[in-house]
């Protein structure tokens, strides 16, 4: 099913540019601006995160109860009421995704301001900041990894795959 929701997106696509083309012109939509990446990085968030409901239920039924639940009975108040807590991440760990998508979009506005990769960037600094940033990553990976002793396959998303 994930694999046809993803393809099922690459047709309606495919089928649509035209259309979204003539629309875009008509209405005199910038397609070369920030205001049209994010819609674009939104719009591919959502429909991957709808994807991955396929992906990680057990079965099709579930999946369906699963959207018809999100669909009939929203609860994005748990956003805010500290009940975010009880889905599976504590505060420490909502505070380091927290940090790790500031850290990431803070990379993709270096990417977007000055129109070039990370790398490329990254080597126009002064090797001791190189340095820095690769000991950062580093130090990063044995903080926040999950490999060790008390791995736990079970807990990975891929487990099942």
């Amino acid at each position: 099913m994930w694999g046809g929701v993803h393809g099922l997106y690459r047709v309606a696509g495919d089928v649509s540019k035209p259309y979204r083309i003539k629309l875009q012109r008509k209405l005199k939509i910038k397609t070369n601006c920030l205001s049209w990446k994010l819609l674009q990085t939104i719009s591919t968030f959502l429909l991957v995160a709808f994807a991955w409901i396929f992906f990680r239920s057990d079965t099709v039924t579930d999946a369906f109860r699963f959207i018809r639940r999100i669909i009939t009975r929203p609860t994005p108040w748990l956003l805010f009421n500290g009940g975010i807590y009880n889905l599976g991440l504590d505060r420490v760990e909502m505070n380091i995704l927290f940090v790790s998508v500031l850290v990431l979009l803070l990379v993709d506005l270096i990417r977007y301001l000055k129109r070039e990769t990370l790398d490329a960037f990254l080597l126009e600094q002064n090797i001791w900041f190189e340095w820095l940033v690769v000991i950062a990553m580093i130090v990063a990976i044995f903080i926040f990894g999950k490999y060790g002793p008390t791995f736990d396959n079970q807990q990975f998303i891929y487990f099942q795959f």
